[in-house]
């Protein structure tokens, strides 16, 4: 049996964060960017402390009205004081409750951002090291991203998605027909492929390298998320355990 971390995004007022919580083994927890408060940051924290799973920070964008997915052209003063703004309101929440804060990653825009250019990861990488520099942050596999946290020996995770679409090794833009997966088989297959072979099959039917530590499935694309115990089950019987 392999066993592999399966992520989610919650917090978000999407109604469902119960039944995930049950089958994930780590959650990112949205912490005013794009989505929260104190009140929903505690509700999903109690929740993942009921279920022993990893709670992380999920930091945006802030940008209630488009969640957090559209890129914003903001400064390196402005970037520092909102993502450590968020970050500190979870690490305060987490304490009252308990909790210890697992990982940190960025959201929607903010991620695809941080990944590939060269100055929004260049301000993350500030930030881990300032602030953050034991805390293990979640990344896109063969981003800038990465090659920073190797450089400078930030603790990290490459993440692989169930639920998107790939090119090249690249998520497919949501802008694009078809880029989220809502099949629990399909998502179910493109994890198999992830943790066994470390490959991805793009949506062009290439077969691309992909080592992954974490896997996400997002907490806001319902058509899988409801379909998400046959989806562990269909891993179990393959061999993949979630841990």
């Amino acid at each position: 049996m392999i066993t592999i971390d399966l992520n989610c995004d919650l917090g978000e007022g999407m109604k469902n964060d119960a039944m995930l919580m049950s089958h994930i083994s780590s959650c990112n927890i949205a912490c005013g960017g794009h989505y929260g408060d104190e009140n929903s940051i505690a509700r999903t924290l109690q929740l993942a402390l009921k279920h022993n799973v990893k709670a992380g920070a999920h930091p945006s964008f802030e940008d209630h009205e488009n969640f957090g997915r559209v890129f914003r052209d903001i400064s390196r003063s402005r970037f520092r004081e909102s993502v450590t703004q968020q970050i500190h309101l979870f690490q305060e929440t987490a304490k009252e409750e308990g909790v210890k804060m697992h990982h940190i990653k960025m959201h929607g825009a903010l991620y695809h951002a941080t990944a590939n250019r060269e100055d929004f990861s260049d301000w993350l990488v500030e930030l881990m090291l300032e602030f953050y520099p034991e805390t293990i942050l979640y990344v896109a596999p063969q981003s800038i991203l990465e090659q920073k946290c190797q450089l400078n020996g930030i603790p990290y995770w490459k993440e692989g998605f169930a639920d998107r679409l790939y090119d090249d090794g690249k998520l497919v833009s949501r802008t694009e027909p078809e880029a989220l997966i809502t099949n629990y088989q399909t998502a179910a297959r493109q994890i198999e492929q992830m943790v066994k072979e470390q490959k991805v099959t793009s949506n062009k039917g290439i077969e691309t390298n992909l080592c992954i530590d974490t896997i996400c499935i997002h907490g806001d694309n319902l058509e899988l998320t409801k379909d998400l115990t046959q989806l562990v089950a269909q891993l179990k019987s393959n061999h993949i355990s979630i841990g």
